[in-house]
């Protein structure tokens, strides 16, 4: 299989849906709270056409199977500022890095980290360093970001209220 990786364009948002529904559900299995609520894929194409593509502080870069022409993995970065309080300068974070599950395995994943790197490098902006999550439980991307050289640097943890008295 070969597949091109490149910038999307705004004539990708529509099929980007399918690989967003692929990694919403991937979130979901660890937790009910990422489902996507109904108006979901209105506000995720608005924000994708209005606040990404041609962005000079963001991106989304997308596999392409070159046989097909089907987007089978999808990478979505931004560029956040400076913290107001703590000295984290300027730096990069990784959004809704999802390959379709039949690509896994194949390098796809890995390239398109490769491909936000540059991106990351050539940014106007002085950064130093760039950061994912993977949600509590799955190892699976754990064990995948810390292949490809990232390091975990905190645990979010969080606590619920029993609003039922």
């Amino acid at each position: 299989m070969t597949y091109e990786i490149r910038q999307a364009t705004l004539d990708d948002g529509t099929e980007l849906l399918e690989l967003w529904h692929g990694f919403t559900s991937h979130l979901s299995e660890y937790d009910d709270r990422y489902e996507h609520k109904e108006s979901a894929d209105d506000r995720w194409l608005q924000y994708f056409e209005n606040q990404l593509v041609g962005s000079k502080y963001g991106t989304v870069i997308v596999a392409e199977e070159e046989r097909t022409g089907e987007l089978i993995g999808v990478l979505e970065a931004r560029i956040m500022g400076n913290h107001p309080i703590f000295r984290l300068q300027d730096h990069g974070y990784i959004n809704g890095h999802y390959v379709a599950e039949e690509y896994r395995g194949s390098g796809v994943g890995a390239a398109l980290l490769d491909e936000v790197h540059d991106w990351f490098e050539q940014s106007e902006k002085d950064i130093d360093f760039y950061r994912v999550d993977a949600i509590h439980g799955d190892e699976s991307a754990e064990a995948f970001y810390e292949s490809n050289g990232f390091e975990p640097v905190e645990h979010v943890f969080e606590r619920s209220i029993d609003r039922e008295q």
